[in-house]
């Protein structure tokens, strides 16, 4: 290589066709270290958070829905929130979530870091699947919006634990962009209808849990995925879609799909697709197999349109700067860089040049 560069090209001085040696080299061996570790299956893949209340009926939607029809059980993969973990830590099992219902002010904090901690183990366990869409029980996001605020609020947690819980959240979400959804599905009933499903399924843990308390998470989950307009007072009060992408969505979902946004939203879920199903109807999925595949339905339509979404705006450079990116520029003799010779554009795109390239020395 450094004797092409002296004869073909004219730099002189071998230290100086060293150095372009060197950088051109290392450059193509990032590249092609890229390349390998990135798993086309890894590319395709979304991850949807599947949100509501407690009680609202994740449990059913996960195992009924997307396990049972035709339409999601060879689309997705279900990562159920992990309770089992909450309820079963170390050689002691202690339940941490019994303790939190059972003392709210004084396992609160406890509570709520270690369950940020199992969805990151969570997220990271789930992360090799090579199932298009990946159902994830609630988020961080979830977390951080409704129930770290709710015990907040409720005195349940002090001035320096939220600020010690606020002052990681952001480094760790930033660290870590699986945990970041490409689309929520919320999951909508009244905290009446709630209760009632909670009472009937009797969790030991939820004992305590009133329908007060599943009020208030309600409204914490409105505020946070549709925040109230004026003149709007518990009334679902949503922004529409931009223009242009209404004509994209099937009938099923074109009334039930926004975008999350506002000052309240965390700035790495702006802009990020929600789909809105109504759980509010006690429908026995056993005899009424039409309304489960509904549901099922209005998630492959969603999840086609968040991917239809991604891919029309992953950046296409355009010819210009195709030739920008894709040429290697030579430098003059004087060390500044030229716009006019390069190798040809069509050598650099073969794979088999990067290669041989990688292998050359001087």
């Amino acid at each position: 290589m450094v004797k092409y560069l002296q004869s073909s090209v004219g730099i002189i001085h071998k230290n100086h066709a060293e150095s372009i040696t060197s950088y051109i080299k290392e450059s193509v061996d990032e590249e092609l270290k890229e390349e390998s570790n990135i798993k086309p299956a890894q590319k395709k893949r979304l991850t949807f958070c599947v949100e509501g209340n407690i009680s609202v009926g994740k449990s059913t939607f996960l195992q009924r829905i997307a396990n049972e029809t035709l339409e999601l059980r060879d689309l997705v993969e279900i990562v159920p929130e992990p309770i089992a973990k909450w309820q079963d830590i170390g050689p002691d099992h202690f339940n941490i979530l019994d303790a939190f219902y059972a003392e709210p002010q004084r396992y609160a904090y406890t509570f709520q870091n270690y369950v940020f901690v199992t969805r990151v183990m969570q997220e990271k366990e789930s992360a090799v699947g090579i199932k298009p869409l990946r159902l994830m029980e609630r988020s961080v996001f979830s977390d951080r919006m409704v129930f770290v605020r709710a015990v907040h609020e409720a005195n349940w947690m002090n001035e320096m634990e939220i600020s010690i819980y606020d002052s990681w959240f952001d480094p760790v979400v930033s660290s870590l962009p699986g945990l970041i959804p490409d689309g929520f599905i919320y999951l909508r009933a009244s905290p009446d209808t709630c209760h009632k499903r909670m009472m009937h399924r009797k969790r030991a843990e939820e004992g305590g849990v009133t329908l007060d308390y599943l009020r208030d998470l309600h409204e914490k989950h409105e505020n946070w995925l549709f925040p109230l307009q004026s003149g709007n007072h518990g009334v679902l009060s949503v922004s529409q879609l931009p223009l242009g992408v209404d004509d994209s969505l099937h009938p099923d979902i074109r009334d039930r799909v926004f975008y999350l946004e506002g000052n309240h939203m965390h700035s790495s879920i702006q802009k990020v697709p929600a789909l809105v199903l109504d759980c509010e109807p006690n429908i026995d999925f056993n005899k009424d197999i039409e309304a489960k595949r509904q549901y099922a339905r209005q998630v492959a339509k969603f999840f086609e349109f968040v991917k239809r979404k991604q891919e029309s705006s992953s950046p296409q450079p355009n010819d210009s700067e195709k030739g920008s990116n894709k040429q290697i520029f030579m430098p003059h003799q004087g060390g500044l860089w030229m716009g006019g010779k390069g190798f040809p554009e069509s050598t650099l795109k073969s794979f088999d040049f990067k290669r041989a390239m990688s292998f050359m020395s001087g």
